[in-house]
């Protein structure tokens, strides 16, 4: 009679655990995608606030600089924070500051100092989003299936992205609307969701009860009391960010690539744009093609480490770093407006371009950082990142005014091969079991 009573317990248990992972997953997903359609959206307003102001690409891309030195801080930061303070309120007010910081960019550029320091801080609060919701999946989800569930969280910045072009597209291009209402209407969806992420949102298991993912482990599987997501201080986040190599390789490759990723995703558009090109509206709409490659890539690239490189994510991420810096020297040699080839190629360029990005900075913090340390890893190694995004952003920009687009892929080329050779010493690492998953 108690075994059954205990087995019926254990498969409620059960059953209710798989719900809330279902409803958070979801609900952190769908929140950061929204966090994407408040900073994507200057890409694709550029050419009219160019065009409307006289303000040239070199000022743009120190724009883009700014936000992206403001977020790289931001990250090193909120990394740390995130563990400490927890995803539900952090995210949330990150989401909110950031929507009412885009519903006054439409005004912002009448004096440029404005707009460099309205987008510096939206830089800065939208760091307030990523490490936390790392945090949060790697809270719910056992090791085991951290590849498969940190792979589907990226999607979300992937589809960000493209909702977000196609957000501020719609929006100048087929409405014909002024080029403010591509920031005032995602900061009032921005708003909405904020609110909707507190409510649903919960930090980990055992503030439902539940046990968490160490005693899942251990097959203690009952309900219990409710207890906090606890912090276990920064004397731990910090040693397990500094001295775990293969965190501080990750953090070099993410440099490499997002100095490719931010390169293409700030001027792509603005290269296939009619203001440049001159040919019709379908040339802004090819650049949608690369995000929508990414989203390929960042399913592939954990589902190949899982099922054929055991588990090792850096051998994965070397052969798709030297994979991209030959198809973007492919790209460079087709015609910018070609059909046949071109598109099929952006879409590959997004594949090899995301698919090591997911590994490096959603599954390597959840697995090299562990739960109780995921945000700090994951803030660590991003904030490396966008350190090479700022830099790319205003170096790109200049080389494309001074010497043509061409001289911009040459330096992307040269980044990924880099990253990609360099990773290579790190080839064998996997995680070490610690006390916390």
């Amino acid at each position: 009679m108690n075994e059954n009573l205990d087995s019926s317990s254990e498969a409620e248990v059960k059953k209710t655990y798989k719900s809330w992972r279902n409803r958070i997953f979801f609900t952190v997903w769908i929140t950061y995608m929204i966090y994407y359609i408040g900073r994507t959206n200057i890409s694709i307003a550029k050419p009219f606030i160019m065009d409307e102001y006289g303000i040239s690409l070199g000022v743009m891309g120190l724009i883009g600089t700014i936000f992206f030195l403001a977020y790289a801080f931001g990250q090193f930061v909120n990394g740390f924070l995130g563990d400490k303070i927890g995803a539900r309120r952090f995210i949330t007010i990150g989401l909110i500051i950031s929507a009412v910081i885009n519903i006054f960019m439409g005004v912002a550029f009448d004096f440029i100092w404005v707009a460099f320091l309205l987008w510096g801080l939206n830089g800065y609060f939208q760091s307030m989003g990523w490490a936390p919701s790392v945090k949060t999946i790697a809270n719910w989800h056992p090791v085991e299936e951290r590849g498969k569930w940190s792979s589907r969280l990226a999607t979300s910045y992937l589809l960000g992205g493209v909702v977000s072009w196609i957000i501020a597209i719609f929006i100048t291009d087929t409405l014909s609307l002024n080029w403010r209402f591509s920031f005032i209407i995602p900061g009032i969806i921005m708003v909405f969701m904020a609110i909707h992420f507190y409510v649903r949102n919960r930090n980990a298991p055992e503030e439902c009860g539940l046990p968490t993912i160490e005693e899942e482990y251990e097959g203690k599987i009952g309900m219990g009391d409710f207890r906090d997501d606890e912090f276990v201080g920064f004397k731990y986040t910090a040693k397990t960010v500094f001295f775990t190599k293969t965190v501080l390789f990750a953090s070099f490759g993410l440099f490499c690539l997002n100095m490719v990723r931010y390169g293409l995703t700030d001027w792509l558009p603005y290269l296939l744009s009619p203001e440049v090109t001159g040919a019709a509206e379908f040339a802004v709409w090819k650049s949608i093609f690369y995000p929508i490659g990414g989203t390929i890539g960042v399913l592939l690239g954990a589902w190949i480490s899982d099922k054929f490189a055991g588990k090792r994510r850096i051998p994965v991420i070397c052969a798709f770093f030297i994979l991209l810096s030959l198809v973007l020297l492919i790209y460079t040699l087709l015609p910018p407006l070609d059909m046949v080839f071109g598109i099929p190629v952006l879409i590959l360029i997004g594949i090899l371009n995301f698919a090591p990005h997911a590994l490096l900075v959603a599954t390597i913090p959840m697995e090299f950082g562990t739960r109780k340390a995921a945000s700090a890893a994951t803030g660590f190694i991003d904030g490396w990142g966008y350190i090479g995004a700022a830099i790319t952003t205003f170096t790109s920009a200049t080389l494309i005014e001074v010497a043509g687009s061409w001289a911009a892929f040459l330096l992307w080329i040269i980044v990924a091969l880099i990253g990609g050779l360099v990773l290579l010493a790190d080839w064998k690492s996997l995680p070490e079991r610690k006390e916390f998953l």
